[in-house]
């Protein structure tokens, strides 16, 4: 009497079937991982509730009275009247200078009680726009009035 042999072929689907699961797992998290930054939130811009000052000399000072911090190197300061404009920096030319809260001296972040001084050469007329900003909001915007005696 001969014998027969079985072969059995059902562990072998078996295994192929697992392969194909973890492949179609593999695709799927690949495909939600490279969509998953369209659904995040954009970044936020900071919010700075600013003071303005100015003296007789033509310095404008701008304090920072509550809000977020800000890094100094991102800031700019831009004064124009109707036939000029400047734009300071804190490294560039012209420059803005930067005293920081004296609580916090951290010299890298405009945050509460630190305040930016804008030197200017010539005597302020009173019509002076003055907005500071940063790459992507403004900050502050207002108008330097003249001083009473």
């Amino acid at each position: 009497m001969r014998q027969k042999k079985l072969i059995r072929t059902r562990a072998v689907s078996e295994v192929v079937g697992e392969m194909l699961m973890i492949g179609i797992v593999l695709v799927l998290a690949a495909v939600f991982t490279s969509q998953l930054p369209n659904y995040l939130p954009p970044e936020r811009s900071p919010t700075v509730t600013i003071m303005m000052s100015n003296d007789t000399f033509g310095n404008v000072t701008l304090w920072h009275k509550g809000g977020d911090w800000v890094k100094v190197s991102s800031l700019k300061v831009i004064v124009s009247n109707m036939t000029a404009q400047s734009t300071y920096t804190f490294t560039g030319t012209p420059r803005f200078t930067f005293v920081p809260d004296p609580a916090e001296p951290d010299s890298s972040v405009f945050d509460l009680g630190g305040n930016i001084t804008i030197v200017s050469n010539a005597p302020l007329t009173g019509d002076e726009k003055v907005i500071l900003a940063t790459d992507r909001a403004v900050l502050f915007s207002g108008v330097v009035s003249e001083e009473q005696p």
